[in-house]
């Protein structure tokens, strides 16, 4: 029987493999060949033998390879013909070919589905990877049946004719000299036995390998039994020692009785080496698991620390808060989760949402602009290109809903007072290019060659001519830009249907998953000090301390994607490794890397919520609940989060702050307080906005800030309410001045007014159509509901002003306001005013609330301010202030003042019901109305500061961006 060489897992495998190389070849191995389940132990073998001094120096290396690099090498040498390797497009393309024929001949499912180029190619990109896995397993499929209504129509048709299918797409890949990474391992395997023979004359280690596919075990097989090939595993020693294996171990188990092998200890001295100190961090979410991560890297040597991240997407995260920055990172990193994918977005985006060349959205022409790669491009010898942006973003607020980048020219003062003319056109240039590769080029794409073209086209635009720029600064995301270059493009622009037309729809989604499945692989050198690594990558590795991120269950061993053409409980039917054979691998992977370490902290979160509408808490990995019990059974005891090994991440609780936010009055400030009220006239919308909140007063009427531009697609609030006030002053002048009954006046005149006038507006014509049809309707029945609920009436007076004058501590202000309308009703006027929007409506019973008017009329600078019960009993002072206004400019009380709700129905809400008496009324406008004027403006003077009054206004107030409050 031949053996197998067994690597204690505690050990350091590499150093071992070094070892046993030594001793079967010596100092020459320019005969030896390495073959590793990856490329990194690799890296780490050589190092080892350069820095081994018992070697003579020069020497011959061995030759390592990954497996993946070496069974495409043994196809070549045992099978010359030049076989072109296709990618997923082209394999997708032959596929559409082989079930197009199928559908054509009429057989099954397939006949009743339509199989079209732009539906197909999801199907078909899972399609050959499934045939693909079938290849590296030596798999032929058969057809599994009579699966309608248990997958998707499409994948139950594939499924119907898998074995059919997966022939005719081997006899055309044949056909075309064509051949895939799994198509040369099963043809390696059906020639094992000439590739053994191949490999005679040379000592290969086959090193660290655990679970096997198919190929694989054929073709190592016969290079071991032809005495060609040692098996090195990296294990449970207790698989030599005759003890009990580890359970994770069970594919070693298999493999070694399948073989018939016998195995061996490498080393047979016994091991002393302690057990790996293990302590667990409890975290409420990633954020706290990397505050401890944080702390413990900062008092610690990194020197062969390992940081372990199951989750590539947590990458990012990791990276900011390690307090070492020079890392090696060694790990494939989602090129989804890049800026440069999110501008590829932007841009396929900017194509959907547009109206034909030129007409592009408002909102994604923003989104490119505000790109950090394009505000931090730099044309060479001028400034940065953000500055030419921001203007050209404020071009956009203020424009159209649809728009042609390409068409701005930026005004006079858009430039720094530095600018020359070359200065001028070198920026504008830049900018010229850039809109012209990001949209123009895009506009015509028809194939997927011209689209590989114009991403091409970005990446130029990005990276200057000299190859100088920012990218140095930014490592990561110039490896993405690499990936995108020299793999994603030529993807692209390389394969056999390259040239065939498509929608645009196909298109971009066939780029769309083209990029979802790039991965941007990191191999940064050296391999000493922190590394950062993901769990694939870890494997055959040792490292003195380990920091394991984030071990929850659904990272580890991962919850499997679903898969809508082959589901899981159907991979045994067709002989795959399914999610148990993968929880396995995962599991020995974890294990492996924990026995060969002395200290191991491993971080989980058990507070976030799960993701989805049935997610519930994360839970640790069903690994790390092994360990935790296998704790629990040595000591006895349960273990209580917070006590060691069980650590608790705690962050100090603090009570909720009561500070006030507010803005102090500094003397400038009261100073263009005092202008602004010496210079112009007090209005009643002035007093709400202090009323509602001073600190939005203060960011309204005493600063140059103003709300931000938006093209107005969903409508203008503002611009309607003035529209509405406009058609009524217009439809009701002609009947100003004697008794009219308004509800028999004509309401289809009074729509139509509506309607013309809505129509000429700049904002209605930026609407959506279903938007811009039911405000039209809506607003004809609003009015139709507002003039059939008015009755008899004479109007006095339409859109007229009053003004009255009041000292405040001497100090003189004018008090102004517009009416939109007063009437004459039983002989007395009535004040009302329009609303389209909200009302401030008075609280019951706050003319008779004697405390809060004594409070409002004895208040002084530095006591305590009723402002606050004043704004929630009266939310808007409007109607008593023009009532006022309308007493001391004509010397008569008016009867009552109204708001006319427009939003609804259009009645009629009064400020004084019909039990008030005269007494209460008078009072109200001639004393109490002139109290709260005199406090609020007195308030504005004197208070200390402008504090910030928080509420629902708070949702919709346009200064939220320069609020204190955040």
């Amino acid at each position: 029987m031949r053996r197998m060489t067994i690597v204690g897992w505690r050990g350091d495998f590499v150093s071992a493999l070094a070892d046993i190389i030594i001793e079967r070849t010596g100092a020459d191995m320019r005969r030896t060949l390495v073959i590793f389940p990856h490329q990194r132990p690799r890296r780490h073998l050589v190092e080892h033998l350069a820095a081994d001094p018992a070697l003579p120096k020069p020497m011959f290396l061995p030759e390592a390879l990954s497996v993946n690099e070496w069974i495409p090498q043994l196809r070549q040498e045992l099978d010359p013909r030049p076989l072109r390797t296709v990618n997923l497009l082209d394999r997708a393309g032959l596929l559409y070919e082989v079930v197009a024929g199928l559908r054509r001949e009429g057989s099954g499912l397939l006949a009743e589905l339509p199989v079209e180029r732009e539906r197909f190619f999801p199907w078909g990109a899972r399609l050959a990877e499934l045939l693909e896995e079938l290849f590296r397993h030596g798999r032929t499929p058969a057809n599994l049946q009579h699966l309608s209504g248990d997958v998707q129509p499409m994948a139950a048709a594939l499924l119907e004719h898998l074995s059919l299918i997966h022939e005719r797409y081997d006899a055309a890949l044949a056909e075309r000299d064509w051949t895939t990474p799994g198509r040369d391992a099963r043809w390696v395997a059906a020639h094992a036995d000439e590739a053994a023979a191949l490999m005679r004359d040379r000592q290969i280690f086959i090193a660290g390998f655990y679970a096997l596919t198919g190929t694989e075990d054929a073709i190592f097989r016969a290079a071991w039994e032809s005495g060609a090939a040692e098996v090195v595993l990296h294990t449970d020693p207790a698989l030599a020692t005759g003890g009990h294996p580890h359970w994770t171990c069970s594919e070693h188990v298999r493999w070694i009785e399948r073989w018939g092998a016998t195995p061996e200890p490498h080393d047979t001295a016994p091991d002393d080496a302690p057990e790996p100190d293990i302590s667990f961090v409890e975290g409420f979410d990633l954020h706290s698991q990397l505050k401890a991560l944080e702390e413990t890297l900062a008092v610690s040597e990194p020197r062969n620390t390992a940081v372990v991240i199951p989750d590539t997407s947590c990458l990012m995260p990791v990276l900011h808060h390690l307090p070492i920055k020079d890392v090696n990172i060694s790990m494939g990193y989602p090129l989804t989760h890049s800026s440069l994918h999110r501008l590829v977005e932007i841009v396929l985006r900017l194509q959907e949402t547009s109206q034909g060349p030129g007409r592009y959205y408002w909102r994604e022409v923003i989104a490119l602009i505000r790109h950090p790669y394009l505000k931090m491009l730099e044309p060479a010898g001028t400034a940065p290109l953000r500055g030419l942006l921001r203007e050209f973003e404020k071009s956009i607020r203020g424009g159209g809903k649809f728009l042609d980048p390409t068409a701005w020219e930026p005004a006079a003062d858009a430039w720094p007072e530095d600018a020359d003319a070359a200065f001028r056109e070198i920026q504008l240039s830049c900018l010229r290019g850039v809109i012209a590769a990001c949209c123009t080029r895009f506009e015509t794409v028809r194939t997927l060659a011209e689209l590989g073209d114009a991403l091409a086209g970005i990446a130029s635009e990005l990276v200057p001519e000299n190859g100088e720029g920012p990218w140095h600064r930014f490592p990561i995301d110039a490896e993405c830009l690499f990936r995108l270059v020299k793999s994603s493009i030529p993807a692209l622009t390389d394969c056999a249907i390259s040239r065939d037309i498509y929608p645009r729809p196909v298109l971009f989604s066939v780029l769309r998953q083209l990029l979802d499945r790039e991965r941007v692989p990191f191999e940064a050198e050296p391999l000493t000090g922190l590394q950062v690594l993901g769990m694939l990558e870890s494997r055959l590795l040792r490292f003195n301390t380990v920091h394991i991120l984030d071990a929850t269950d659904d990272k580890l061993p991962g919850a499997t994607g679903y898969d809508p053409l082959l589901p899981d409980p159907l991979r045994r039917e067709l002989d795959l490794p399914d999610s148990r054979h993968r929880s396995l691998v995962s599991a020995h992977n974890f294990h492996r890397l924990i026995a060969g370490a002395r200290r191991v902290r491993i971080y989980y979160q058990c507070g976030a919520d799960g993701a989805g509408p049935l997610g519930g808490k994360s839970i640790r990995s069903r690994f790390v609940e092994e360990l935790l019990w296998e704790e629990e059974k040595r000591r006895g005891e349960l273990l209580r989060s917070g006590t060691p090994p069980l650590e608790s991440v705690t962050l100090p609780v603090r009570g909720l702050p009561t500070a006030v936010h507010a803005i102090e009055k500094t003397p400038a400030v009261q100073d263009a307080l005092e202008r602004r009220l010496a210079g112009k006239s007090v209005s009643s919308s002035m007093l709400d906005c202090y009323l509602r909140c001073p600190v939005r007063f203060f960011n309204q009427y005493l600063t140059p800030l103003r709300p931000v531009d938006e093209v107005s697609e969903d409508g203008d609030p503002a611009e309607l309410g003035t529209l509405v006030h406009d058609v009524l002053r217009t439809f009701l002048t002609s009947h100003v001045g004697r008794p009219t009954d308004l509800s028999a006046l004509p309401a289809t005149e009074l729509m139509n007014l509506f309607s013309e006038r809505l129509r000429d507006t700049a904002f209605f014509a930026q609407m959506p159509w279903d938007m811009r049809t039911a405000l039209e309707r809506t607003g004809r029945e609003r009015l139709r509901r507002f003039l059939q609920g008015q009755g008899m009436t004479t109007i006095l007076r339409l859109e007229e002003t009053y003004e009255a004058q009041m000292r405040i501590d001497e100090r003189p202000v004018l008090l102004k306001g517009i009416f939109d309308r007063i009437d004459e009703r039983d002989g007395e006027p009535i004040i009302l005013d329009y609303k389209t929007g909200g009302m401030g409506v008075p609280a019951h019973g706050l003319w008779g609330d004697d405390e809060l008017w004594n409070d409002v009329e004895d208040w002084e600078p530095g006591g305590e301010s009723p402002l606050a019960r004043l704004a929630e009993r009266l939310p808007s002072i409007q109607l008593p202030l023009y009532s006022h206004l309308y007493a001391e400019s004509v010397g008569t009380m008016p009867r009552n003042a109204g708001w006319v709700e427009l939003r609804d129905t259009g009645a009629e809400k009064f400020l004084f019901s019909d039990k008030a008496d005269d007494d209460l009324r008078e009072r109200a406008i001639s004393e109490q109305t002139p109290a709260a004027v005199r406090f609020l403006l007195r308030h504005m003077l004197h208070g200390e500061r402008f504090e910030a009054r928080p509420g629902r206004h708070c949702d919709w107030c346009p200064y939220g961006f320069a609020c204190p409050r955040g």
